[in-house]
């Protein structure tokens, strides 16, 4: 009988369960598993969402400056009928405006050129790209457009569409001379006599939320002029 009982007793003492000291290293353990898991999917979302951003930003800067390049790249000077010097290609030139004459593909049945403006507005953020269609002279052999030597020109444009948003650049445009001496300042719009002598464009294209963001994407190029 007495050994009956003391198989009973060892029996429930071995079943009594595990100490205050196992629980609190199990519930350590656990709380250390958690937060690894917790830090690996905080930094998986931010990872994703950088990266989301990132391509958003690459997306706009590209488009934006597949477009200038390729408008800008079809600069040329506009002949006139009265047998004077052709207008020179860049009308106006700043850091964050240009104004040039270009051959490019337009909706037009014949071969002409057309007066484009690309303009960065750091209020707004945005890249926009301004045509006006000139106004055929002789037969359409040559083409005359409203003019200014002011950044904006008050004549109705043909047509205005944003390249870009959230653009955060202060300049966009810097000019060169075919010496490749950089014309002008980044303050200061090129005076007529560099107008004349620009033969090459940097153009540097700054896409993000801020100048400071981590996530903002930078494009460069430089387009050299063919037809100059």
């Amino acid at each position: 009988m007495r050994a009956v009982l003391a198989l009973i007793d060892r029996v429930r003492r071995d079943e009594r369960g595990i100490s205050l000291v196992e629980l609190i290293v199990a519930m350590t353990l656990s709380v250390i598993v958690l937060a690894v898991a917790g830090a690996f999917l905080v930094s998986s979302q931010n990872a994703s969402v950088t990266a989301q951003a990132v391509n958003m930003n690459t997306r706009s800067a590209s488009a934006a400056m597949n477009e200038m390049t390729r408008i800008m790249r079809s600069a040329t000077n506009n002949p006139v009928a009265t047998g004077d010097d052709s207008q020179y290609a860049f009308q106006y030139a700043s850091a964050t405006n240009v104004r040039f004459f270009s051959y490019v593909n337009t909706t037009s049945t014949v071969t002409q050129p057309v007066q484009v403006q690309l303009g960065l507005d750091p209020a707004r953020g945005t890249i926009t790209e301004t045509k006006w269609t000139g106004t055929a002279v002789q037969y359409t052999d040559y083409f005359a457009f409203p003019l200014s030597t002011q950044a904006t020109l008050t004549a109705a444009p043909a047509s205005t569409r944003t390249l870009a948003n959230g653009v955060v650049s202060a300049s966009v445009f810097q000019f060169s001379d075919a010496s490749g001496a950089v014309l002008g300042s980044p303050t200061v719009p090129l005076s007529a006599t560099d107008l004349a002598k620009v033969r090459r464009v940097s153009i540097s294209v700054t896409t993000g939320t801020s100048p400071t963001d981590p996530r903002a994407t930078t494009l460069q190029n430089s387009v050299s002029l063919a037809n100059l």
